[in-house]
């Protein structure tokens, strides 16, 4: 059987197409086996009881406080700081198992603090944050480990009232 220029070109974009199936058959294989492990296995839980009303926030660069004026800053902050406790409060994140844990122990370099004052409790929450490539890692306190995926601002907002101070600063002189 004599094959044409034609035939020719339909062996070589068949083989092609061959090998390129061949290379990617077992990264289709583990991501669709690892996809539908970790969805059976994914489990959203909040962050907090949802019984729990803070009453006080230490962040790494500041505190919030409720007072019967409203919330108060150290340091005095512009931004409203009843909308990041708001975050805080009602934040949610997907359960990490002890066998992701492992795997991502090596990437846990940087941690954040973060103490969290209920009403009506004597010792506070504390949960130690870590910021990862694409989500925040947050070991509750409690034992569990929560992964989520919100911007870095939205976890710890900036101090923008230094900003703010800075930019009259340049103005004025």
């Amino acid at each position: 059987m004599r094959l044409t220029r034609r035939g020719w070109n339909n062996v070589i974009i068949i083989g092609v197409l061959a090998f390129i199936a061949v290379i990617q058959l077992p990264e289709l294989i583990r991501a669709r086996f690892t996809t539908t492990e970790m969805n059976t296995s994914a489990v959203v839980i909040p962050l907090f009881a949802q019984d729990r009303i803070i009453q006080r926030l230490v962040l790494p660069t500041m505190t919030f406080q409720q007072s019967a004026m409203g919330w108060k800053s150290q340091p005095v902050v512009t931004f409203d700081i009843a909308a990041v406790i708001a975050r805080w409060q009602t934040l949610k994140g997907t359960q990490i198992s002890q066998q992701q844990l492992s795997v991502l122990k090596k990437q846990l370099l940087l941690p954040h603090t973060v103490e969290a004052w209920f009403v009506g409790l004597s010792q506070p929450q504390r949960i130690t944050a870590y910021q990862l490539s694409h989500f925040w890692l947050l070991n509750t306190g409690t034992g569990d480990w929560l992964a989520v995926t919100v911007a870095g601002d939205f976890l710890f907002p900036p101090l923008s009232s230094k900003l703010s101070l800075l930019s009259e600063q340049v103005k004025d002189a």
